[in-house]
């Protein structure tokens, strides 16, 4: 059983409004079709995604390109954390991610945890092939960490671009970098 993880492609970035509902713009639907045509092998018949709009776009245009249904699991959401607006985002999100807790932000055990249960869940799908997910930078960072053993898991998270995509072999602990797209955080 293998996974690919997909991070979500660019969302239109929309201040004033939370991450939690940004959508695809076009750049962002046309580089999910250069993705799922990119993905090798056979997929499963079901991609999932979290709730969030820009990855349930994102998987959806996976899908539609693959021949494969959608499935939404909120247990594939980003890191839960404050929405208000932060200009350096980023720079929260590396301390986060190098394990420094901050007030409001959902522990890292919490994460894998429930990350965990929603790839366990997945993988029960009938008709082999690796299981897609379409999710979010710092929660994929996180799985893939604790089941690959990710050295630097910043160093990782920074290096991840929108769309990108990696295949996951949690029982070997092996990650595959399968698609590298164009844009980064």
């Amino acid at each position: 059983m293998t996974v690919v993880l997909v991070r979500h492609a660019m969302p239109e970035v929309r201040r004033g409004v939370s991450s939690r509902l940004w959508t695809l713009g076009e750049r962002g639907r046309e580089d999910c079709v250069l993705l799922a045509h990119a993905l090798t092998g056979p997929l499963a018949p079901v991609a999932f995604s979290s709730d969030e709009p820009k990855a349930r776009e994102t998987a959806a245009v996976i899908a539609l390109r693959r021949g494969l249904r959608t499935a939404v699991d909120a247990r594939f959401a980003e890191v839960d954390r404050p929405q208000e607006w932060v200009e350096d985002h980023a720079a929260l999100a590396r301390r986060y991610l190098a394990g420094e807790p901050l007030p409001g932000w959902e522990p890292h055990g919490t994460v894998v945890a429930r990350f965990a249960g929603a790839i366990a869940d997945a993988v029960t799908v009938e008709g082999g092939g690796d299981v897609v997910v379409a999710t979010h930078g710092m929660a994929m960072t996180l799985w893939a960490s604790a089941v690959a053993g990710i050295a630097d898991p910043v160093r990782w998270w920074e290096a991840l671009t929108f769309p990108d995509a990696w295949r996951v072999d949690p029982r070997a602990g092996a990650l595959e970098h399968l698609y590298l797209g164009g844009t980064t955080a």
